[in-house]
């Protein structure tokens, strides 16, 4: 939504104020899941917005900070775990809050076109120690991770932009059983093809195709355009037939529910894993 609609900091940051999903409730989340067969699941830590659903040391913009006041992510891991479930973290290599987050020559920032923000000077590598010391607390903070799933690299942001391979050395080091995919750009443990589902799978090569319920991956009021069971069935049929996994995407609402229409869908996959 920022990038789109060149939605400046100052508008966007202040809306940390307004974050209190009162309803939600993980453990309903985490036995959706496991009815509906579910057998790991991955959780926004941090989006290109920069707002970090755990305590983060290095930053206010968090949601201890909002008037939630609680560590989501926590209360998620304990929730999913409790129920057998594999857990796995998503995090953005891109930070549109961080003030050392490039700004000119970015395609993608929402103020890649305010003369103000172009003139300021940035300096990435103070960015990059703030993205590596968040990655060091969410492999730190909150025991066994099984999946790292970063989000991603474009341009000249990829790879060694990153200090790419000192970051995955960390991650491994800190989580040896962790697996990591391919969106720093130096390799990875599985791929991950995003709306569509490879014609032939990934050969030799594990993947996972990540796909959302509607047409939106955060919660979207007015989309309505939600996929039928029958083709969220038939797509994972699909994958799991080429060798893939299905990482099926639900956007919860600002209250911190899950949709009643994706309820009813996880509810009749599950019906039909049975």
């Amino acid at each position: 939504t920022r990038h789109f609609l060149s939605i400046p900091t100052a508008d966007w940051d202040p809306l940390i104020h307004q974050f209190e999903p009162v309803w939600f409730n993980p453990r309903d989340w985490a036995r959706l899941a496991k009815a509906a067969g579910m057998r790991y699941a991955v959780l926004t830590t941090k989006h290109h917005e920069g707002f970090c659903l755990f305590d983060s040391k290095l930053t206010d913009f968090t949601a201890m900070h909002a008037p939630i006041q609680r560590d989501l992510v926590k209360e998620w891991l304990e929730a999913f775990r409790a129920e057998g479930l594999r857990v796995g973290f998503y995090y953005s290599l891109i930070d549109w809050h961080h003030p050392d987050y490039p700004v000119a020559g970015d395609a993608l920032h929402p103020e890649r076109k305010r003369p103000e923000t172009l003139a300021q000077k940035r300096d990435f590598n103070k960015y990059l120690d703030y993205l590596h010391g968040q990655v060091r607390e969410l492999m730190t903070n909150y025991g066994k991770i099984d999946v790292m799933w970063f989000d991603f690299s474009y341009g000249k942001l990829t790879g060694e932009a990153w200090r790419g391979t000192e970051l995955l050395q960390m991650v491994r080091a800190l989580q040896p059983e962790i697996i990591i995919n391919d969106r720093v750009g130096l390799g990875s443990d599985f791929s991950t093809p995003e709306q569509y589902i490879p014609s032939r799978g990934s050969a030799g090569k594990d993947w996972e195709t990540c796909m959302t319920m509607n047409g939106s991956w955060g919660y979207k009021r007015d989309d309505h355009a939600w996929k039928s069971t029958q083709t969220l069935i038939r797509n994972l049929i699909d994958v799991s037939s080429k060798g893939g996994n299905y990482l099926l995407n639900v956007g919860p609402t600002p209250q911190g529910e899950i949709p009643q229409p994706s309820i009813d869908r996880l509810k009749e996959i599950g019906q039909w894993m049975a």
